[in-house]
């Protein structure tokens, strides 16, 4: 930015999907179409100013989402500050992270939380801790929905192998689970194995007690 110290960087991306099968429409539970078009437009604001603990970045990520011109929605996908290795705001935890991305189904049901982390990262390796609200994560009868959990990250990569270990306990649940996960490039594709466990249904995961995953 012209005057100043500080760096902007803006960049994005669009997406067009169309589904096919029975599709309800205008928010209908009836399968009214056996198919659908939706489009996405996601523009990201990156600020970083120079300061004496290191630089100081700032993130907006905004998302858009239309199924037609009057069904449309705009959300905050992403608000974080970020100075010394402690970030504060919206963002995604490491439970986020899965093997193949949206496809798979070995990380939290709710993933974006308002929290407070700390992460020590080199180019090879990273470890760090956070405190999440988990305000809209899962909870048990009787018990209010505004819930604090603790997570763990740590991870890297050591030539064609990278490894994850996740682990969060939910204190208002009780309850926690720890998931490990690794990939190899071995011949012309990479190798992924996955296994979580869970002490009982909590924010950090829900699906069952274990569970393993494997791709290539």
């Amino acid at each position: 930015i012209p005057g100043t110290e500080t760096c902007l960087k803006i960049n994005g991306y669009i997406r067009f999907q169309v589904d096919v099968g029975d599709q309800p429409l205008n928010g209908s539970e009836s399968n009214d179409s056996d198919w659908d078009a939706r489009t996405r437009g996601q523009v990201q604001f990156t600020a970083k100013s120079d300061t004496e603990y290191g630089p100081l970045t700032g993130v907006i990520v905004m998302q858009f989402n239309a199924d037609n011109a009057t069904d449309q929605s705009a959300k905050l996908d992403s608000a974080y500050l970020d100075i010394a290795g402690f970030r504060a705001g919206l963002f995604y935890s490491w439970w986020d992270d899965g093997l193949s991305g949206e496809t798979d189904d070995i990380g939290s049901p709710v993933t974006l939380h308002n929290s407070i982390r700390y992460q020590y990262e080199t180019d090879a390796f990273y470890a760090g801790i956070s405190v999440d609200e988990l305000e809209d994560g899962y909870y048990k009868a009787d018990e209010e929905p505004n819930n604090v959990g603790v997570a763990v990250g740590l991870g890297g990569k050591a030539g064609a192998f990278s490894y994850q270990i996740t682990a969060g306990y939910d204190v208002d649940n009780e309850d926690g689970a720890v998931r490990a996960m690794g990939t190899v490039d071995i011949g012309p594709g990479t190798l992924g194995l996955a296994a979580v466990y869970a002490t009982g249904p909590s924010s950090y995961y829900t699906k069952a007690e274990w569970a393993i995953a494997a791709e290539y």
